[in-house]
């Protein structure tokens, strides 16, 4: 018992004896502490080792990591073509390619942070990966050609954001009490309003600051500067203020669990719920790629094509749009959540996936044929694919959480249903980049209209089988129990 307290007093936290560390076979550490939970705005239970002051640092580092990967994504279109004066026809390809690259980096950084976490802690990886992305910010306007510079820059990216965003779920787990579903909840509002950020503010900075210096593209050099700069100041900051983790961690070797939680989670399809939980994980990803980075090429593209911008310039007209469409899509977007979570809860989880795959399509297949997608009418098109999209995670994420999945299958379907996801951003980002360049600048929205639809196929296909299979079990049920009675 002494030795306890000297251990948790050299760690400055206060954990009752009664707390239990269990380690499962998934290699994920559990802490079940039945102290009181402290309380978040009177409302949100936290583990009591937990000050509700560090939790909303971690949330506020949340909300900071997606503003950056929504920034840097949004404003690449620029990069392209005002750093660089880039007039080919191949920005499509670039700009998947390098989604491309990025996305296998983080595959690989994902399972490397986990490792690192071991030894630094939680805060620690996610104060360092802040730390490296806006860095990376800074030195993207520097840059002076795509291949080696830009890739580079983009794959330094990628391992900050995939540290960052394995962290999110890390640390949910370490401060959460309860069944957290309220503080996933804050993580998901907090995300969602990193992005708005990002779309409403971030993106008009640079605009701002090309009026105010108007040689060459000072603005954007500028606003990089600055907003990655202060992004680097709150990582070191934010390191002192996020809890720290309640106890160390044993090593593991991550990469030999991972290929096991793989091989796992892809012989849990034998449930089609959990298919259809994986196959929503792939377009939504794929939703979430296109949005950030196709949208923005295709206005800047088309402002350059009209003749309201040149390349090697920075386009105000296009950050803009870009803004708007974004901003605005993202508020709507971030309202719907509601629906899709209530929807999950009471309902059957399929119809809310059916629910956001017709929304999706509705957005994507018109939006895909635009003349001009910066009207209005664009704009009601872009804010039903970000519903869509959000739908689709929300929806997807129950599908994979529901009481018909094994307590100790959840890191399993949790590893795989982020790896599907990842496949999704790989390959809809390099087909839609070259169908960009080669057929039509709305072909990556038409793909994931296309993938939208087969998700409101496969939900209907899911949903009928499980009602024929209960009805089947019911009515054997009832028949064995007139038997018996008999």
């Amino acid at each position: 018992m002494d030795k306890d307290r000297a251990y948790l007093s050299n760690e400055k936290t206060q954990i009752s004896q009664s707390s239990v560390l269990t380690l499962e076979d998934t290699t994920s550490l559990q802490q079940v502490d039945e102290r009181p939970p402290r309380k978040f705005m009177w409302w949100i239970p936290l583990h009591n080792h937990v000050h509700p002051l560090q939790f909303f640092a971690f949330i506020f580092a949340v909300f900071l990591s997606l503003t950056l990967i929504v920034y840097i994504a949004g404003t690449q279109s620029q990069i392209l073509y005002a750093t660089l004066g880039i007039t080919t026809n191949n920005t499509g390809d670039i700009t998947g390619s390098l989604a491309l690259y990025a996305e296998i980096i983080a595959l690989i950084g994902v399972i490397a942070w986990s490792m690192a976490a071991d030894q630094i802690g939680r805060r620690g990886v996610m104060s360092v990966c802040i730390f490296i992305m806006g860095t990376c910010v800074v030195s993207y306007p520097h840059i002076t050609n795509v291949y080696p510079q830009m890739l580079i820059i983009r794959l330094f990216f990628s391992i900050g954001s995939s540290g960052s965003t394995a962290m999110m779920v890390a640390m949910m787990m370490e401060v959460a009490h309860g069944k957290g579903g309220l503080v996933s909840g804050c993580i998901g509002i907090a995300s969602g309003l990193g992005a708005t950020f990002a779309a409403l503010c971030l993106f008009l900075v640079p605009a701002f600051l090309s009026i105010k210096y108007p040689n060459g593209n000072d603005g954007l050099l500028y606003s990089h500067t600055a907003i990655g700069g202060t992004s680097m100041a709150l990582a070191i900051i934010l390191f002192f203020l996020m809890p720290k983790d309640a106890t160390k961690r044993p090593p593991v070797n991550h990469f030999k669990g991972y290929i096991q939680k793989l091989y796992k989670g892809i012989k849990a399809t034998k449930e089609p719920r959990i298919a259809l939980g994986y196959a929503s994980s792939f377009f939504a990803r794929a939703d979430e790629i296109i949005i950030t980075n196709f949208l923005s090429l295709w206005v800047a593209k088309y402002y350059v094509e009209n003749g309201s911008c040149v390349a090697g310039k920075q386009c105000l007209n296009a950050l803009a749009s870009s803004s708007s469409l974004s901003g605005y899509s993202q508020v709507v977007a971030l309202a719907s959540t509601v629906f899709f979570a209530l929807a999950s809860e009471y309902l059957p989880k399929e119809w809310a996936v059916l629910v956001a795959g017709v929304v999706g399509a509705a957005g994507c297949i018109p939006f895909a044929f635009s003349i001009d997608p910066t009207s209005k009418l664009s704009l009601g098109f872009v804010i039903l694919i970000a519903v869509g999209q959000y739908g689709m995670i929300i929806s997807g994420m129950a599908m994979v959480a529901g009481d018909y999945i094994k307590r100790e299958d959840h890191a399993a379907i949790s590893a795989t249903y982020s790896f599907i996801g990842a496949i999704g951003i790989i390959v809809i980002s390099k087909l839609g980049g070259v169908l960009f360049d080669k057929w039509m600048k709305g072909a990556p929205f038409l793909l994931l209209g296309i993938g939208h639809c087969l998700m409101v196929v496969m939900s209907l296909a899911v949903y009928l089988h499980r009602f024929i299979v209960e009805r089947k079990e019911k009515k054997a049920s009832t028949i064995t129990g007139i038997s018996s009675e008999k």
